[in-house]
């Protein structure tokens, strides 16, 4: 059995994330919407979302990059090419929300959990790929 990583206490924050993501969400799917709960859960996930591309993610792709590009036609390369490019968008999206409120704000909230859910998927197949395969 290989000890911890903290490529393991990540997948696990991001699952942190994910229940916020959904607690946040919960809130205004109810009879009587929360809207500051809300915004207090879901700014919460994204200021830990980045905390971990700041301070995990982001350090490792670039520590790797040379090897992604040299094969990026393989599965392990396309499917981190493929998270990078849809988490990224997804939080800057998610980070939008904290500052300034986009117009056709429900649309763009229902886009942002589509790329936030679809990078999940992604991170956690990046994640079996390389650390349990």
């Amino acid at each position: 059995m290989r000890p911890l990583s903290i490529y393991d206490f990540n997948l696990v924050l991001q699952l942190v994330v994910f229940a916020l993501f959904l607690a946040g969400n919960s809130q205004v799917k109810r009879k009587k919407k929360n809207v500051r709960k809300h915004r207090l859960l879901m700014g919460a996930a994204v200021i830990l979302n980045a905390f971990s591309i700041i301070l995990i993610m982001g350090p490792s792709f670039l520590n790797y990059l040379g090897f992604l590009v040299e094969r990026s036609r393989e599965f392990g390369p396309a499917v981190t090419w493929l998270h990078v490019g849809i988490g990224g968008p997804a939080e800057v999206l998610g980070a939008s929300f904290l500052f300034k409120h986009p117009r056709k704000t429900l649309q763009m909230m229902r886009l942002t959990a589509l790329l936030w859910a679809a990078a999940l998927i992604l991170g956690i197949v990046f994640y079996v790929y390389y650390y349990i395969l």
